[in-house]
């Protein structure tokens, strides 16, 4: 059965208006209204926040499409590293300089710096998604992001991946669900309790006073999603390492919702950010039905494949 995803909201109000949201509590859960749909019609833009942002981003010429495979080169692994592992990454030349790099262009940013990216044309949008499936011998995997799902479990995003294709959706304000909510309703509509098909939320919340307010409200939530959905919605609380899941996955700002096309190895086959497009919601349907069919062995040939 598929994951559906679903929102929580807090509004602060020292935030620019444009923007002015953060994590999700205010859960608004809808069902996929009919797979027979061959043409689904794209879900209503939030007031506010994204309204004309399609209009802005219909002119791609000022946004590059995506530039590399998205993740990391290696399989990812659920099992927690150990103090040897720990302390060769610690030691680790190449990587202390990368870190410095990183600590660097951060403290260069000002407070407001993914607000004011966000405000502009295009709502912040970093890339255009490719047109067809990466090609699995150039896709990297997906990083390993563990969390607590609705059941209460502790779960890895590697495991649950395994055997399956699936639609992640990452999430951490009001602005970003409806963004992955442009992607991710067409497809959903489409491929709604396919047995080799699921989609899994990510709702990542660093800061401890957001996670606290969060978990306040998971009663609320529980109320609002269907049981079945529970398992696939993670709520991610640590801080997550800007070289092993910020960079790999390309999320350079926080405000902005991601979507990732995963296969059942734990490849990243096609990725999107912002506000989809109208060619990107149909590109996603077709790379999602594609990716389904050879899975299950089926006829349904690609149209091509990206070659980065």
């Amino acid at each position: 059965m598929a994951s559906r995803p679903a929102s929580y909201t807090l509004r602060i109000a020292s935030a620019p208006r444009a923007v002015r949201a953060v994590p999700a509590l205010h859960p608004r859960f809808t069902r996929p209204s009919s797979t027979s749909s061959p043409k689904p019609t794209a879900p209503t833009k939030g007031k506010g926040n994204v309204d004309n942002v399609a209009e802005s981003i219909s002119n791609k010429s000022d946004i590059p499409p995506l530039q590399r495979p998205l993740g990391i080169p290696e399989h990812p692994t659920a099992v927690n590293k150990t103090w040897k592992q720990k302390r060769r990454d610690m030691l680790d030349d190449d990587r202390a300089k990368e870190k410095t790099k990183v600590l660097l262009a951060e403290a260069k940013q000002g407070y407001f710096h993914d607000y004011n990216r966000a405000r502009k044309g295009g709502g912040g949008k970093l890339w255009i998604a490719p047109s067809v499936l990466i090609r699995e011998d150039r896709a990297n995997y997906f990083p390993d992001i563990s969390g607590k799902n609705l059941l209460g479990t502790n779960v890895h995003t590697t495991d649950l991946f395994a055997g399956k294709a699936t639609l992640v959706s990452i999430i951490s304000t009001r602005l970003s669900e409806e963004h992955v909510q442009t992607f991710s309703q067409p497809v959903l509509e489409d491929l709604e309790g396919h047995p080799r098909f699921q989609s899994v939320t990510i709702n990542h919340q660093p800061n401890s006073l957001k996670t606290w307010i969060v978990s306040m409200f998971t009663s609320s939530l529980k109320r609002t999603i269907p049981k079945e959905y529970w398992g696939n919605y993670i709520y991610a609380t640590s801080s997550w390492s800007e070289l092993d899941i910020l960079q790999p996955l390309n999320l350079d700002n926080q405000l902005l919702g991601y979507t990732f096309l995963v296969d059942h190895n734990c490849k990243v086959r096609w990725a999107g950010c912002g506000e989809a497009t109208e060619e990107e919601r149909q590109n996603l349907r077709r790379a999602a039905a594609v990716l389904v069919g050879r899975m299950k062995g089926g006829s349904i040939k690609a149209e091509g494949e990206a070659s980065a």
